[in-house]
């Protein structure tokens, strides 16, 4: 059963407020009740511009001060890099908090959006570096693609059984199309001839049976892929743009950032003139999907991530509490730039502070 959510966000310096309307399960609903109010009969305010220079300073709590604030929580919604790992580096202590965090009792999510593996890869990959985690504690944005298009008629006993998907993505999204049943081309060893000149596009044939286009990861991307895409897109009824995220970028250790899924998403958007349904943090789909999958409370629930657009946004949106640690892409020069209304509930130094852990 659905419920329809009015909620209020504030936009732009004067703090003007605009009603968005979108289907919400119930769950995420509770906290809402008094903007909503407030927003209906014109009450509510933006809060206060500070003055110049009377920006109150972050704290940033260590591990004697940052566990009693998730004393009333008993769902954690953990990003994974940045968070748990930096590139192929655990960030230290992550196995420690994660069992301390266990021990008192709290269900674990892991939900990333990292589309280049599947949830089982995913497991391996945990294991790997000393974390106890079994799929279906996974939340990847791989799977969430394919969630996402069952939920909308794709695969076996669906609306769409007769349409299949174009993947411009890897192995994780293959993966999970394959265990929902979703039929699919594309994916790794998608070969296109050269689209180098306007003949080789007009002769171009696409499969009319296409009803869906998945972007993720996918460093065989090219503009012959575009251009396959984005034919579909334009040119046969119903067919939708679905990406597994819109991340700029991600860190790969060393300094170093990694291109990420987002210029891909936005590349094909632009060519096809269309909007992507973003299924993964930072779009609108998810967040209904974990309370309704999982029935998420969401004055129990904290999400623990390391990305302002992505983590604590998904926090915002279902009024979660929201916890940021310094081991990921957000500094603590970016978070004292931000007034203290969209700074996260905590800022800690890793996640191990939360567990009471050096």
């Amino acid at each position: 059963m659905r419920s329809v959510m009015l909620h209020a966000r504030r936009f732009g310096m004067q703090g003007h407020w605009r009603i968005l309307a979108a289907k919400q399960p119930a769950c995420c609903l509770r906290h809402r009740a008094t903007v909503v109010a407030a927003a209906e009969s014109g009450t509510a305010q933006a809060p206060p511009k500070p003055a110049t220079g009377s920006i109150a300073a972050v704290q940033v709590l260590d591990e004697h001060t940052a566990p009693e604030k998730l004393q009333s929580i008993s769902t954690l919604i953990l990003d994974c890099d940045g968070v748990l790992w930096r590139g192929s580096e655990i960030i230290r202590n992550a196995p420690e908090a994660l069992r301390v965090f266990r021990r008192d009792g709290k269900r674990l999510l892991f939900v990333t959006n990292n589309s280049s593996k599947s949830r089982v890869e995913y497991a391996a990959k945990f294991r790997s570096l000393g974390l106890e985690v079994s799929p279906d504690e996974i939340v990847s944005s791989s799977y969430c693609a394919a969630a996402y298009l069952k939920s909308v008629g794709f695969g076996a006993n669906g609306s769409r059984t007769d349409k299949k998907v174009l993947l411009l993505g890897w192995t994780g999204v293959e993966q999970e199309l394959r265990a929902a049943d979703i039929p699919f081309i594309g994916g790794r060893e998608f070969q296109l001839p050269a689209m180098d000149s306007m003949d080789a596009m007009k002769e171009l044939q696409v499969d009319p049976d296409i009803g869906a286009v998945v972007v993720g990861w996918d460093p065989n991307f090219s503009y012959s892929r575009i251009v396959y895409a984005s034919i579909c897109l334009r040119e046969l009824p119903g067919c939708v743009l679905v990406a597994t995220n819109t991340d700029c970028a991600d860190h790969i250790g060393g300094g170093r950032m990694m291109p990420g899924t987002g210029g891909l998403v936005r590349a094909v958007e632009v060519a096809a003139g269309t909007t992507a349904v973003n299924v993964a943090k930072g779009g609108e789909w998810l967040l209904p999907y974990l309370c309704r999958t999982y029935n998420l409370d969401p004055s129990r629930t904290a999400i623990i991530g390391d990305r302002m657009d992505t983590d604590i946004l998904l926090g915002r949106q279902g009024g979660l509490f929201t916890c940021l640690p310094l081991t990921g892409v957000t500094t603590l020069e970016r978070l004292q730039s931000l007034p203290p209304s969209e700074r996260p509930n905590v800022v800690v130094g890793s996640v191990a502070k939360l567990a009471g852990l050096p």
